[in-house]
C-alpha cells in the first residue's frame, strides 16, 4: 500500500489513513499523500506502459482497493486529437468517458471505495456531470443513489440521471445551496457522502497522468474551473509523477472560468482570498459560486507558473462552434477551455481539454 496519510490542505495538519471526514476540524479540504521514494523504487515507464492504457494504468497512485471492490466502466484512456485549426493545439477528449464527461474518473474512485466501505445509499450534490456519472458508477455497483441540484441544470443530464435510477432532489439555489443540503443529508441520515472531496480529486488526476503519457514536451495545459478539483488534481498528478522520476518538464496550467463566475481566476489575479459569488453563466457545469477546491486551483496557477483566463459566455459558445466545425462536439462548459486558448493563445504546445459532451446540453446548438 503506497498511500501514507491524509493531511489538511489549510493547517497541514496530517491524519491517519483510515480518517474518513470530508473536512478537517479548521474547515480545510484533504489531500492524500503516497510513500513517492517506494514509488520510485517500483514504478517506470516501462511497466506502466505495459498495461492497457486506461484510467487504472496509474493504480499505484490511488487510494488502494482489492481487485474485486473496483467498481469501473474502463473510464479513461480518451485520445488526444490535433486541432484542425491550430497546429499547437491537441483536445483532451473526455466526452469519450463512459457517461460523456472527465467526471467518470473521480467517480470510479469515490464508487468504489463505498463499495468496499459497505456503503448502502450514496447521495451527491452536483450541476449536472457529476450526478450522472455518480448514478451510473452506483448502478453498476447496485448501490442506491440521490442526487441533489440546484435549480439551474441541463434537462438532459436529469434524464441521464433517471435512465441510472438515481433519486433527484432539486433545491432553491445555486450549487453551494445544493452541496451543504447533501452535506446535512448525510449528517442527519447517514447516507455514503461523494463530491469534490479528496478521493474524487485522487481519481480526476488521472487526466494529468494520461496527457503526461501521451505527449512529450507539453507546455500548456488548459482547464476549466468549476469547484477547482480537476485542475488541481492535474497539477498533483504532474507534481507526483515529477517526485516519482517519470517526467522533468513541468506544463504550465491554464484556467479558465466564465465571467459570470469568476472566483479562483479573479483570486488569482488579485491575489486575493477566494469571495463566494451568485453564479450567471450558460457554463453551467462550471458555475460553483463557492468552489470547495478555489484555493487549490489557485496554488495550481502559481506553482506552475501559470495563468488564468475569463471568457464570456458569448466566447464561450463562439468556441463551441469552433470545435465542432473541426468534428469535435462539447456542451457549453466543455468548450471553456478552448475560449480560453483563443482569448489568451499561449505560444507552444497546447493541450485543451474538452470536459463534457456536446449532446449533454443541446439546447444551445
Amino acid at each position: 500500500m503506497y498511500v501514507k496519510y491524509l493531511q489538511c490542505y489549510s493547517c497541514g495538519k496530517k491524519f491517519s489513513r483510515a480518517h474518513l471526514s470530508y473536512h478537517c476540524s479548521c474547515g480545510g479540504s484533504f489531500e492524500i499523500i503516497y510513500d513517492y521514494a517506494h514509488l520510485k523504487e517500483h514504478i517506470t515507464w516501462k511497466e506502466l506502459r505495459s498495461r492497457a492504457f486506461n484510467h487504472w494504468r496509474y493504480r499505484e497512485f490511488y487510494p488502494f482497493l482489492p481487485t474485486d471492490e473496483v467498481v469501473t466502466l474502463q473510464e479513461g484512456g480518451t485520445p488526444l486529437v490535433q486541432s484542425s485549426l491550430e497546429k499547437n493545439v491537441w483536445f483532451k477528449c473526455e466526452a469519450l468517458n463512459p457517461t460523456g464527461s472527465f467526471k467518470d474518473r473521480g467517480t470510479t474512485i469515490e464508487i468504489s471505495q463505498a463499495k468496499a466501505q459497505n456503503a448502502e445509499h450514496i447521495i451527491c450534490a452536483s450541476t449536472g456531470n457529476m450526478g450522472a456519472s455518480v448514478a451510473a458508477y452506483s448502478a453498476r455497483a447496485n448501490i442506491p443513489c440521490t442526487i441533489v441540484m440546484p435549480r439551474i441544470h441541463a434537462p438532459e443530464k436529469i434524464a441521464q440521471m433517471k435512465h441510472y435510477g438515481a433519486k433527484i432532489k432539486i433545491v432553491s439555489g445555486d450549487y453551494a445551496k445544493a452541496e451543504q443540503y447533501a452535506y446535512d443529508l448525510y449528517q442527519r441520515k447517514g447516507a455514503y457522502l461523494v463530491g469534490d472531496y479528496a478521493y474524487r480529486g485522487e481519481g480526476e488526476k488521472s487526466v494529468g497522468f494520461e496527457i503526461l503519457d501521451q505527449m512529450q514536451n507539453v507546455d500548456f495545459i488548459i482547464s476549466p474551473v468549476g469547484n477547482g478539483t480537476l485542475i488541481s488534481g492535474i497539477w498533483k498528478a504532474i507534481v507526483e509523477f515529477k517526485k516519482v522520476g517519470l517526467v522533468k518538464k513541468i506544463p504550465k496550467l491554464i484556467g479558465v472560468q466564465a465571467s459570470g463566475c469568476n472566483t479562483v481566476v479573479k483570486a488569482w489575479k488579485e491575489k486575493t482570498k477566494i469571495k463566494q459569488v451568485i453564479p450567471k453563466t450558460i457554463a453551467s457545469a462550471i458555475a460553483c459560486g463557492n468552489p470547495l477546491d478555489g484555493a487549490k486551483a489557485v496554488d495550481a496557477l502559481q506553482q506552475s507558473r501559470g495563468m488564468g483566463a475569463i471568457v464570456t459566455d458569448k466566447e464561450i459558445l463562439a468556441a463551441r462552434k469552433r470545435m465542432s466545425s473541426q468534428g469535435i462536439d462539447a456542451e457549453s462548459s466543455g468548450a471553456v477551455a478552448y475560449a480560453g486558448y483563443l482569448k489568451l493563445k499561449p505560444r507552444g504546445k497546447c493541450v485543451v481539454l474538452q470536459t463534457g459532451h456536446g449532446l449533454k446540453d443541446v439546447s444551445r446548438y
